[in-house]
């Protein structure tokens, strides 16, 4: 399993518009083949600093999605709204989580 991390810079005064759009992106990419979730995480120091992390079965399946032109159709919308953008792909050695409730 990998995780891609997307580290990106929203243009001032879009936030909200970009957390709609990436809202709606995350819903059609969440059907892609091999993507196990996605997670929009904002910097509570800088309003316009957000990491999109998505999680995929395997490298193949991500790059699989990463080069298909659905992949460049659908995030149009959010190479609008930023101001710099970047990324690194990792894979998934351990994974725990809480016991119980």
């Amino acid at each position: 399993m990998i995780r891609a991390l997307l580290s990106i810079k929203i243009k001032p005064g879009r936030e909200e518009e970009f957390e709609r759009v990436w809202l709606g992106v995350a819903e059609r990419v969440r059907a892609e083949p091999g993507n196990l979730r996605q997670t929009l995480l904002r910097d509570p120091a800088d309003p316009c600093g957000y990491i999109i992390m998505s999680d995929w079965e395997s490298r193949e399946a991500f790059t699989r999605f990463e080069r298909s032109p659905a992949q460049d159709a659908l995030t149009a919308p959010i190479r609008e709204l930023r101001a710099s953008a970047s990324m690194t792909v990792q894979e998934i050695v351990t994974h725990i989580e809480r016991i119980g409730g």
